[in-house]
């Protein structure tokens, strides 16, 4: 049974289906399905049964239910297993009917990516025969069986999208123009089949057909749902009315595999708990469209009812929840950067990576053509000013954008036309009840006195009544009396003001004072990290403890919510307890910079650690040794390094200027191959100015010159480049020098000056042979082999080439395998033998990417076109300059006016 009924299972028959009974038991099992293996809680089921108030307690009756399935389930019942505090649905990997339609896709997409296009239509066709009817037909629609029946179509629609794409690649097909038009008129508003439905009817000579479809579709969209066609349906158009040729190429959506995977992000934190009130508020949040902004003092509880609200609605956003904490106020950290919000969102969306293109504006554009058409919830939390909040705006009819902000936010009333929520602090009925929420009714009301006591020095401020019912909850010896009464007294009160919406010091030091003294002690020594939030690992370093105690105190600190676990093993506090914690490490004296030495070399050890991970080919440089007390494991693997850097990308940019040039020189792969390009050289020009000792001054100067070199200003380059010669000069550093060398030739040869680039080369080699790297000989010869290729001798270049070859698969430098690869591909392609050129492009293409250098993935992208052009492929010569194209103008690529200018003269500077 595949996708009917109750699936994505195979191992359950339509009759085992029918056995299970009444519709709240096959949910049951639904909900056991949607989670792939994993626990589901009885009191999740009963959440998800019961939307509404369930009538009494229904634990028996989620027992029944599930006792019912298990009887269904026959001869695998014992698949059915029941793990406190839930149940869990064991089977096998192969068994799952969503992860054979995954692979068959994937199949299929990889033989596409590979160019064998019929091949590839035949693997999109098999793998949408599985799919024999709607996910879930016959089960109540939970919210989460709804979420899942959303992804599962959305799965199906990409896999449909993909094979008339590889329809359409082929060429000959009597059915297809047939066939796009019965899906696209069961989906009039995705585009994409619009697009390619307008592009096979131009192609079979329908112009004026083709010209109807565009019609139909911008009305449709405009009438349902209030927007016009998007860019690429628009240029499809705007060919079709220029009466071009039946094989005018189309846009990337239309025709090509597909550079982004659909995907439904949920991203939404926790709603706090004990929410209460904020009725008036919840109601004018129920009014907003398009967008809306929540404003109000710290600690007012923006946060929380932004949260309470978006998932209270969520199912109005079918297409995904976002949210991004912008650290517009946090008191020592630096705010979010637009760039990196929408890199994160676009990837929660689907796009891979390397395809996200550099710069605020192109990942705005990116983003608002992803959401086109799309329904998507966006919270953005704590924003600094309109200008951080512009470029994260959706810019669709049907999605909504929350922003939170102490700052009024008058720029997008004004301009955007944004409904502005202002929030006040709690009466003191509502604080009352959060109080009564969090501990009880029952002890509220035993302490009438005491809590109108403490709801009053809490000034309203749900945070500081959260923080009050905190550590009563956990010191149930600290009675809500003694609280009040201590603060009668002031006695707490030993970072007070004067206004009392802000005096959350006194607050603070309530939960502070009840810890235990190992919690207490690592809560002021958090104060001292300067990242968006905290590991396990780098906590025990800043603590010189152990893991396993320093998880314990983490733990501690977050039961008195003093600090929150937003995702498992990473830690982070609100900007008014990092702020308060900041304040106690100002008080601990030498033993602050102890704790700051322990953190700084965690961090330094680790980075150098990943860097080898990505690049073992990287000799090490020279580390101070850790002091004692530094812990945290190592990555043990390329994935695994990437994972750290990539969590702990805000807190490595505020160290380097205090741990030093090692920190920059081990962030600079992660770097470069990201595509962080304005990071990489902010982080090096910090360590260069850091930098005092003579290996440490070349190291970062050399890295100042590359990222200038790949991603900056053309005319920073030589000056760094030539402080980095002298020093590695004056210390004897061959393999310093050979990369100078390297660079040197990499500038001649921008500049059109083959032969000196060629020299430098040779330089290079002496440099490495003379340091004893193999991996570094091999790059060196490849440069000589392109030079010489560049210069006319094609078949001495081959031979280079080919023996450079030998020492990077000797060495496994795929970096250098790729770059060579490029390299075999031009010279084939200039002797004119096209099948070897075009696989040598295919290689370098593939290990470019497995190695996420979007960078270099440029030039070879180029030569596939050529190649393809060369064939009298035009069509696929199209695409392949395309996406070399795009990604050269995201990337400010030096090959982008050599295409051009290639283009032009050949008729293609309209593609």
């Amino acid at each position: 049974m595949l996708f009917r009924s109750l699936g994505p299972l195979s191992i359950i028959d339509d009759d085992q289906s029918r056995q299970i009974g009444t519709p709240r038991a096959r949910a049951v099992l639904a909900l056991l399905l949607v989670r792939r293996g994993g626990l589901v809680g009885v009191d999740q089921m009963v959440d998800e049964i019961w939307a509404e108030q369930a009538p009494g307690d229904v634990r028996p009756l989620v027992h029944g239910y599930v006792s019912r399935v298990r009887r269904a389930l026959g001869p695998v019942a014992a698949r059915l297993v029941t793990h406190k505090p839930g149940y869990r649905l064991e089977v096998g990997a192969d068994e799952w009917d969503v992860a054979r339609f995954e692979g068959a896709v994937a199949r299929a997409r990889a033989v596409h990516a590979a160019g064998a296009v019929d091949d590839a239509v035949a693997g999109f066709a098999a793998a949408l025969a599985l799919w024999t009817g709607e996910p879930f037909a016959d089960v109540p629609a939970t919210p989460a069986i709804a979420a899942a029946t959303t992804a599962l179509t959305e799965l199906r629609l990409a896999a449909v999208d993909e094979w008339f794409a590889a329809r359409l690649d082929a060429g000959v097909d009597p059915h297809l123009v047939a066939d796009l038009a019965r899906y696209q008129a069961e989906h009039p508003h995705r585009e994409r089949l619009a697009g390619q439905l307008m592009l096979a009817l131009q192609r079979s000579g329908r112009r004026a057909d083709a010209l109807g479809v565009f019609r139909e579709v911008r009305r449709r969209l405009v009438d349902d749902l209030g927007v016009e066609p998007g860019p690429e349906l628009q240029l499809l158009h705007r060919h079709a009315l220029e009466a071009g040729p039946a094989d005018v190429p189309a846009p990337p959506s239309a025709s090509s595999p597909p550079a982004e995977r659909s995907r439904v992000p949920a991203q939404l934190p926790l709603g706090v708990a004990g929410f209460v009130g904020r009725e008036a508020e919840l109601a004018a949040l129920d009014r907003a469209r398009e967008l809306v902004v929540v404003t109000g003092t710290a600690g007012v509880g923006k946060s929380a009812l932004a949260v309470h609200w978006a998932r209270r609605v969520q199912d109005r956003y079918p297409d995904g929840r976002l949210f991004a904490d912008l650290r517009g106020f946090a008191p020592d950290l630096a705010a979010a950067d637009p760039a990196d919000a929408l890199l994160r969102f676009l990837v929660a969306l689907g796009v891979p990576e390397d395809r996200v293109p550099d710069g605020v504006e192109a990942r705005a554009a990116q983003y608002r053509s992803v959401l086109h058409g799309r329904r998507v919830l966006v919270v953005l939390d704590n924003a600094r000013d309109v200008e951080q909040v512009r470029p994260l705006l959706p810019g669709s009819a049907g999605c909504l954008a929350v922003v939170t902000s102490r700052d009024r936010l008058t720029g997008l009333v004004a301009v955007e036309g944004a409904h502005a929520v202002a929030l006040d602090a709690l009466g003191e009925p509502e604080a009352a009840g959060l109080l009564a929420a969090r501990l009880g009714p029952d002890r509220v009301a035993r302490h009438r006195d005491a809590v109108a006591r403490i709801v009053h020095r809490c000034a309203g401020l749900p945070l500081a009544l959260a923080v009050v019912a905190a550590t009563s909850a956990v010191q149930p010896g600290l009675s809500l009396d003694a609280i009040a009464a201590d603060v009668d007294r002031g006695s707490l009160d030993a970072f007070g003001s004067n206004d009392p919406r802000a005096d959350l010091r006194s607050v603070f030091s309530w939960s502070y004072a009840t810890l235990s003294p190992g919690a207490a002690e690592l809560f002021a020594l958090l104060g001292l990290h300067p990242g968006p939030d905290v590991s396990v690992a780098a906590a025990a370093s800043l603590a010189g403890r152990d893991l396993p105690e320093a998880q314990r105190l983490l733990l501690e600190l977050a039961a008195a919510q003093l600090l929150g676990q937003h995702r498992p093993g990473r830690f982070a506090a609100h900007d008014l307890l990092r702020a308060y914690a900041a304040e106690l490490a100002a008080g601990l004296g030498p033993a602050a910079e102890a704790a700051r030495a322990r953190l700084h070399a965690h961090y330094l050890h680790t980075a150098h650690a990943a860097a080898l991970r990505m690049d073992p080919n990287r000799p090490p440089v020279p580390l101070p040794p850790p002091p004692a007390g530094v812990s945290g494991p190592e990555p043990t693997g390329p994935d695994e390094a990437l994972a750290w850097f990539a969590a702990e990308h805000g807190t490595l940019v505020a160290l380097v200027p205090a741990a030093g040039w090692q920190l920059a020189w081990a962030m600079s792969t992660y770097l470069r191959r990201g595509g962080h390009g304005r990071t990489w050289i902010a982080v090096a020009e910090a360590a260069a100015r850091a930098a005092t000792e003579p290996v440490g001054i070349a190291n970062a100067a050399f890295q100042v010159a590359m990222a200038h070199f790949r991603y900056g200003d053309p005319a920073e380059v030589g000056p760094a480049l030539a402080i980095a010669q002298r020093q590695f000069q004056a210390l004897g550093d061959a393999y310093g020098l050979a990369g100078t060398s390297q660079l040197h030739g990499l500038r001649h040869e921008r500049e059109g000056d083959l032969e000196a680039a060629y020299g430098c080369a040779e330089r290079s080699l002496v440099f490495y042979q003379r340091a004893g790297h193999r991996a570094g000989q091999g790059r060196a010869l490849a440069a000589m082999a392109w030079y010489q290729a560049r210069q006319g001798n094609l078949r001495l270049g081959l031979e280079q080439a080919r023996a450079a070859l030998v020492l990077a698969e000797a060495s496994q430098d795929r970096t250098s395998a790729a770059n060579l690869w490029d390299s075999i591909g031009f010279i084939h392609l200039r002797l004119d033998e096209l099948m070897p050129a075009e696989t040598a492009y295919r290689r370098s293409i593939a290990l470019y990417r497995e190695l996420s250098d979007r960078y270099n993935v440029v030039e070879p992208l180029f030569g596939l076109g050529n190649t393809h052009r060369a064939r009298g492929d035009t069509q696929r010569a199209l695409a392949a300059w395309r996406e070399g194209f795009a990604l050269a103008a995201e990337l400010h690529h030096p090959a982008l006016s050599r295409l051009w200018s290639r283009l032009v003269p050949a008729g293609y500077g309209a593609f």
